[in-house]
């Protein structure tokens, strides 16, 4: 009985794929085609990769086992407070303004390439 059931969804199925085969343009069935041949050439792949991944998962809970007897380390710098005073925030200080690289008072000049005003 059930290999008959098999059988007549198997002949269902065909039998709708020769309609709708005979009823689709070239074009559309081009589309089916090229995505049913995506689709079985992406199962393999997959399932490759779920090998690797699967695979690569063992050796990992291999070794954070053997690790499971060492203490976490925490580590904690030391340093001076930031001193605050009266209506303070806790913010860095400002940054020197920058001055001409030559040293003197004057205003860099700068020059557009491209600009017709000169």
């Amino acid at each position: 009985m059930r290999s008959f059931l098999i059988g007549v969804v198997i002949v269902f199925c065909v039998t709708l794929a020769v309609v709708i085969g005979n009823r689709m343009s070239t074009e559309a069935m081009a589309v089916v085609i090229g995505v049913v041949c995506g689709v079985a050439a992406s199962i393999p792949v997959s399932l490759l990769i779920l090998l690797a991944t699967h695979a690569g998962r063992g050796s990992d809970q291999v070794a954070s086992q053997g690790h499971a007897s060492y203490p976490p380390v925490v580590v904690i710098q030391g340093g001076q407070p930031l001193q605050l005073g009266q209506g303070q925030a806790p913010y860095a200080p400002f940054l020197p303004a920058v001055t001409n690289p030559q040293g003197s008072g004057q205003q860099r000049e700068f020059t557009i390439i491209g600009d017709d005003s000169q």
